[in-house]
């Protein structure tokens, strides 16, 4: 029946309702993550503890999910599987009253959740192909929107019935998701199995594009600056109607900036880009260091909806600029490990102790001048005619590596 039904609706379709469910699922948690662990007893250096360790996971999950993605099983089972463990270890989490308890389902969401976004993002760029690459933003602002009315909602949700719900409505949201991957997207799985040498596809990444070692130098820092702030502004504003508020503002902005991705990439290329998106970020975690007032602060949110937009959108196609379709996974998947994994158990555990201890103009400080330094990374990093040109502007025959990859 499913395979009768992904049949029926067009791979376009598919990849947009995977967008649109999976902001409910980011909605439905990701803002709400320190208010929802204070609200179960953990204080804040213990909070920063836990992100890290979820962090950890996310380290070791995301390179084996690309592998197995890429070479074994396919994009569509790979994610059905992570699906299926979210729910589960959402409702053990929710259902288990104690820290421990909390703990180990935070954990397992975070060893499930790896599976979704690069292979979402893998299946994208397979779907728009290289001629319409630079389209990518402007279906990735269907999930923005999504995560943006999400926000709202369970905002208002989590206002009127506690913090607790959090999960029970992650969960039904990434069933939802389950069902729609099952109906919709049509399976995927490798002919034959890929034979990659050492480190398997991950090695591959390495050998095929070596200036990714320099992208994820700028990948790490800005992320650290990112999970530094982000992870603890909710405790600067506290009220869970206004977080709900200031994440769907950045939402919101979110989707008028993926669509003006696609322009700003075709005018400026990634590199430059790229850098944009650190400068923003770096304003906005100084204003929300320098701001008092909580309603004010939720506001500011827009900086981070602008910086994530143009970082996120950029990124991805970095990943497919420089690496051949059968690699999109793996480097989805490395790129997240370093700023989804890596960097929140920097910018987490740190950020912890430095509000604890130092307060929360230091930490919001701080996690600007490294989102600045990042900037200046990736003006390094990306100085490439393949990353530095308009997307539209052809390359000259001798600036074209031949594949499997493409620098």
């Amino acid at each position: 029946m499913s395979g009768r039904a992904s049949a029926a609706i067009s791979p376009a379709a598919a990849v947009l309702g995977l967008f649109l469910t999976f902001g409910l699922i980011v909605a439905s948690f990701f803002p709400f993550l320190s208010i929802y662990f204070a609200g179960r007893g953990f204080d804040p250096s213990e909070i920063g503890f836990l992100l890290g360790a979820m962090a950890a996971v996310r380290i070791v999950a995301m390179p084996i999910w690309g592998h197995v993605a890429d070479t074994r099983i396919g994009r569509r089972r790979a994610l059905q599987l992570g699906l299926v463990g979210m729910v589960v270890f959402a409702i053990i989490a929710s259902v288990l009253d104690s820290l421990v308890g909390v703990a180990f389902g935070a954990v397992g969401i975070a060893l499930a959740m790896a599976a979704s976004g690069p292979n979402i993002d893998a299946l994208a760029l397979v779907q728009l192909g290289e001629e319409r690459m630079a389209d990518y933003g402007r279906i990735r602002g269907w999930e923005s929107l999504s995560y943006a009315a999400g926000c709202l909602a369970f905002g208002w949700l989590l206002d009127l019935y506690g913090v607790s719900l959090a999960l029970p409505l992650y969960a039904a949201a990434g069933a939802l998701m389950l069902v729609w991957t099952t109906i919709a997207v049509r399976p995927d799985r490798p002919k034959e199995p890929q034979q990659h040498g050492r480190l398997g596809a991950v090695g591959a990444v390495f050998r095929t594009a070596p200036r990714i070692w320099g992208f994820l130098v700028a990948t790490l820092l800005v992320w650290t600056a990112f999970n530094g702030a982000w992870n603890f502004v909710g405790l600067k504003i506290k009220e869970p109607l206004l977080i709900g508020v200031g994440t769907a503002l950045g939402g919101f902005t979110e989707v008028g900036v993926m669509r003006l991705s696609s322009r700003l990439h075709r005018r400026f290329g990634l590199r430059k880009v790229y850098a944009l998106g650190c400068l923003i970020y770096a304003i906005g975690f100084l204003l929300w260091g320098l701001v008092e007032s909580p309603t004010i602060v939720s506001v500011l949110a827009v900086f981070e909806g602008a910086g994530f937009s143009l970082l996120f959108t950029t990124s991805i196609l970095v990943v497919g600029k420089l690496l051949p379709s059968s690699l999109y996974s793996t480097g989805n998947s490395i790129a997240a490990m370093v700023g989804f994994g890596i960097g929140p158990i920097i910018g987490a555990g740190i950020g912890g102790v430095v509000y604890g201890r130092l307060g929360s103009t230091t930490l919001f400080v701080g996690s600007s001048v490294i989102a600045a330094l990042a900037g200046v990374a990736a003006m390094i990093a990306l100085r490439t005619p393949l990353l530095d040109r308009p997307l539209e502007e052809p390359l000259p025959p001798e600036d074209v590596a031949p594949e499997p990859g493409r620098l």
